[in-house]
Formats: C-alpha cells, structure tokens, sequence
C-alpha cells in the first residue's frame, strides 16, 4: 500500500464518517439536555420524553457502530497508521460501553477462534439440553456485562501477562474516556450514555448475536457451513456494512465487509448444495421470530 493513503481501502471511509456521526449525535443529545429551554423541553413530562426517544436511537446507532462498524475494524484495520488504528479504534468503542481491545478479545480470539465450541465460544447463547440456544431474553439479559465480564477477567488473569498488561492499560484509557459525561452531568450520563449503552449491547449486539447463529452447528464435513445463518434482505445489508453475509464473513474474515456480496455470489451454489441456512430476512425479522419463539411454552420440555 502507498504510504500516502491514510485509508487502507476506500469504502472504509464510510466506517469513519458513520463513527464520527455517532459521536456528534451523542454532543448534540448532551447539548438538548444541557439546554431545554433553547430546545423547546418545557417541562419534566418534554424531557421524559426526549430521553425515552433519545436513549433508544442512541442506542440503535451505537449498537451497529460497535457490533457492526468496529468489527469490520476488528478484522481489518482500516488505517495504513498503526498509530492511527490504535486510538481511533480507543475512541471508537467507549461510546458503546467498551474498551476496543477487550471487544477485539471476544470476537476475535475467543469467538471467531472457537466458533460455536460449547465451552470455549463463551461468546454465544448456552446450550439447553437436547442442544438449543437458551432463551433469547435470559442470553440477552445475561451476556452483557454478566457473562462478558467473567469471561474476560479470566482470560486477561489468566492469561500470558503481555495480555494482561495490554488488557489493563486499554481499561485504563476507557475509563478516562467513558467518564467525560459524567464531569458534565451525573445523571445525564446516566439517561443518555450508560442507558443507551445498555440498551444497545443488550437489544442490538445480543439480540445479533442470537440469530447470527441460531440453530447452528459447529462445521462438520458433512455441514460445512452449518455454524452460521446468512441474512440476506438487501435493505438490512445495504445499511449494515453487510453484516447479514455470515457464513461468507467466518469462512474468509479477512474479506474486505464492501466484497462479501461478491464472495456470496460466488459461493452461493455451493452453499445451496450444501444445505446451509439462507434467510431472505435481517436481523430485525429473525429476533421477532426468536421472541416469538421464546414466549411460547414447550410442553416437550
């Protein structure tokens, strides 16, 4: 690559744009809440609900930013600056309730690594007797910060101390980063950046997570491409970096995000041959059916 490109590969500039977008949404929201006067808030039940309506599009926006957007990051950097990875990829992830690197630990040495191992992929829904994901809410509800937290603490103790070095200087640097709202406004930080963070790992990542690889199994010669389902609504893949190709983005990570409606294509017999899961839907569609799924009794249980 030329030493003279800031970007590694053109589209990649729509990961920037969409990141600096987010966080100018969080200033412009602090900025509502700072001045309601100004802002046409007149009363508690106004800003009730500004802060209802706020936390859940921060949320949506900060979810796809982390779970989406900076996983694209994750596998590829998208700066030719190592400099320039390092501390945008800092500021890219506390705006969604994480340090980069402990988000970069999870998907990639731990989840892509051990992809859907029933022990080591601690990442993933557990498993029911008989092998189904548990419950969507109980996962939702359990993985983030619960499940990750442990996870991670074992890990990073456990683990080879440059890890452990490396895993406390980034907590560090998230802390001071992740606090700035709270010098501005306790309880603004609380409505507008801790809630929405929650709400976003929780209902965005989780429920993701979920249907990315419901039903699924860890590949097998006779299912190849078994350990992942496709998503393949043109709408969901075209406002989300293509996150909905799946099964192409496991069996080729290192596949530029603008390239895997290609690599689908090509791929796309063989899948069929081989029975893998292609759902006509996104993300959205498939967790409805997950709920739907969820809050009907099982009387073979």
């Amino acid at each position: 690559m030329s030493r003279h490109r800031v970007l590694a590969h053109p589209q990649d500039l729509h990961c920037v744009v969409y990141h600096l977008l987010v966080l100018t949404t969080y200033a412009v929201a602090f900025w509502i809440y700072q001045n309601p006067s100004r802002s046409g808030i007149t009363g508690p039940w106004s800003m009730t609900a500004f802060v209802a309506a706020s936390s859940v599009l921060l949320a949506w926006i900060s979810g796809t930013d982390i779970g989406i957007n900076f996983h694209n990051h994750a596998h590829r950097p998208i700066f030719t600056s190592k400099f320039l990875n390092r501390w945008f990829g800092r500021i890219w992830t506390f705006s969604g309730g994480w340090p980069s690197y402990f988000w970069w630990h999870a998907h990639v040495t731990v989840h892509h690594s051990n992809l859907l191992h029933p022990e080591r992929d601690w990442t993933l829904p557990r498993r029911r007797a008989g092998g189904p994901f548990e419950n969507i809410f109980l996962y939702m509800l359990a993985h983030w910060p619960w499940r990750y937290a442990r996870h991670l603490w074992i890990d990073f103790a456990n683990g080879p101390r440059k890890r452990r070095n490396t895993a406390i200087r980034e907590l560090l640097i998230f802390a001071a980063l992740w606090s700035i709202p709270f010098w501005i406004d306790v309880k603004m930080a609380l409505l507008l950046w801790v809630l929405p963070h929650w709400l976003a790992n929780v209902l965005g990542m989780g429920a993701g997570m979920f249907v990315q690889h419901e039903g699924c199994v860890e590949a097998t010669p006779a299912r190849p491409h078994g350990h992942s389902n496709d998503h393949l609504s043109p709408v969901f893949n075209a406002t989300s970096f293509n996150i909905g190709y799946h099964i192409e983005h496991h069996e080729y990570p290192n596949v530029h995000w603008s390239e895997l409606p290609q690599l689908h294509a090509r791929m796309r017999d063989e899948l069929i041959a081989n029975g893998a899961s292609l759902q006509h839907t996104g993300y959205s569609a498939a967790a409805w059916r997950a709920y739907a799924a969820a809050c009907t009794p099982d009387f073979t249980q």
